[in-house]
């Protein structure tokens, strides 16, 4: 697989964390974070909350005491990626990316 060469394009092993001045949020700047295809990353990993929630909607029907937890912990994982994403949007914003 060849890399992209567009002049937008910015090789994510190559970029210089430090020189961001980010602080304590240098903790949360991993390779995806700076990937071309971030938001197909966190798409991918909301849908697994939403199938949790999906699923626990659906244990409700039958036992109401396990689809109730199920939904809580899909929906704190969903909270948990949106929080990602915005994380992830002022690193790349920081970085010089849009």
């Amino acid at each position: 697989m060849t890399a992209d060469k567009s002049p937008d394009f910015i090789d994510p092993d190559f970029i210089d964390l430090e020189a961001l001045d980010v602080g304590p949020m240098l903790r949360h700047g991993r390779t995806a974070t700076f990937a071309p295809n971030w938001k197909s990353v966190l798409l991918a990993d909301a849908s697994v909350g939403i199938v949790m929630i999906i699923l626990g909607a659906t244990a409700t029907r039958w036992i109401v005491w396990v689809g109730w937890p199920i939904v809580i912990v899909g929906l704190f994982y969903v909270f948990l990626v949106v929080r990602r994403a915005l994380q992830w949007r002022w690193l790349r914003n920081k970085a010089g990316l849009s």
